[in-house]
């Protein structure tokens, strides 16, 4: 009888634990989808502070051909001479999220708009990391489609 109340109690626990998972991972996307939110915002504000306080103090933006920048200050004036060269308008689509402990790792695509109105597309890969309770950019790398 012992052995069966175990089994059962194992059981539901492990069912409480697959139904729970989903809501898990969806509160994870949600909070990295409302990140992508505030960093087009402030992009399309020009505020690359703002921007910059979006990542880790750890973090680094690994551009295409350019060396990676690490830390906040370096990644807001990254960010700043982004936004001075002409960008106009950014969309993100995030397409897949994963998470595990504090780091979560998002795959997406970007389409930047020029102020001359050419387009491009790129895929990104991001990893996130839970900083006080806060999804935070922690390694940020693209490369155009």
């Amino acid at each position: 009888m012992t052995g069966l109340r175990s089994l059962v109690a194992a059981l539901v626990l492990i069912g409480i634990g697959i139904s729970s998972a989903p809501a898990r991972a969806d509160a994870v996307r949600d909070a990295i989808e409302a990140g992508n939110r505030a960093f087009v915002a402030a992009f399309l504000r020009g505020d690359a502070k703002a921007i910059s306080l979006l990542y880790s103090e750890d973090a680094k933006v690994i551009a295409p051909g350019a060396p990676a920048t690490s830390g906040r200050e370096a990644i807001a004036a990254f960010w700043q001479k982004t936004i001075e060269s002409g960008v106009k308008d950014v969309r993100l689509e995030t397409l897949d999220v994963e998470s595990s402990g504090d780091l979560a790792s998002e795959t997406g695509s970007v389409r930047l708009v020029a102020k001359d109105g050419a387009q491009s597309q790129a895929r990104y890969v991001v990893v996130w990391k839970r900083v006080g309770g806060r999804w935070l950019l922690y390694r940020d790398l693209w490369n155009a489609e």
